[in-house]
């Protein structure tokens, strides 16, 4: 995923900046910015620390020392909205919404969630948040993605795959709004 948002939503797209996995070209980089040999930082994340612990080893590869800080939701949502979190991993549901109002708006319109507070961004968001114009909404939403991604205000890394139910005896379809209407399920 290279979008602050979920694919399925409307107005998202992947026609964003992204960044390909180069260690090699980290390095470089790197040592262009004055860090030839890497630098530390506190990373801070509550959930899925399997795939934070895979973001440290990469970035140990490069010579980049992440120290994690690991926290209930709670006590990270509220550092974070306090500005006291350099670097965080976390993930985000938006309550099943297929609208990227429910993700990108809620980061970054200037609320204490936003952490670029990049008045760009919010005044696109704001535009497509309210227009009933579908095309004004796309427009909008694709010039906040493309200043997220730009200036990797965020980075996406994936997005889940629910398991709810599973047999060849059942009949069930998932839907993109990761409800599961297993009420509508029935047996072969």
């Amino acid at each position: 995923m290279n979008s602050a948002c979920h694919p399925a939503q409307f107005g998202c797209t992947d026609d964003v900046p992204h960044y390909d996995y180069d260690p090699e070209k980290a390095k470089v980089l790197l040592a262009e910015a004055g860090y030839p040999d890497g630098f530390e930082f506190d990373l801070y994340g509550y959930r899925e620390r399997e795939f934070t612990e895979a973001v440290i080893g990469d970035l140990a590869a490069v010579g980049i020392q992440a120290k994690l800080n690991w926290l209930q939701y709670s006590s990270l949502l509220e550092a974070v909205q306090k500005g006291e979190t350099p670097v965080n991993h976390m993930t985000w549901g938006s309550s099943s919404i297929a609208d990227v109002a429910a993700i990108t708006s809620h980061f970054f319109s200037g609320s204490a969630d936003d952490p670029a507070k990049d008045p760009r961004t919010a005044k696109a968001l704001q535009r497509g948040d309210t227009s009933l114009d579908p095309k004004v909404r796309k427009e909008a939403y694709a010039e906040a993605l493309n200043i997220i991604a730009e200036e990797v205000y965020w980075l996406p890394m994936f997005t889940y795959a629910k398991y709810y139910v599973f047999s060849n005896d059942l009949n069930f379809t998932p839907t993109a709004d990761e409800i599961p209407r297993l009420y509508e399920a029935s047996w072969k």
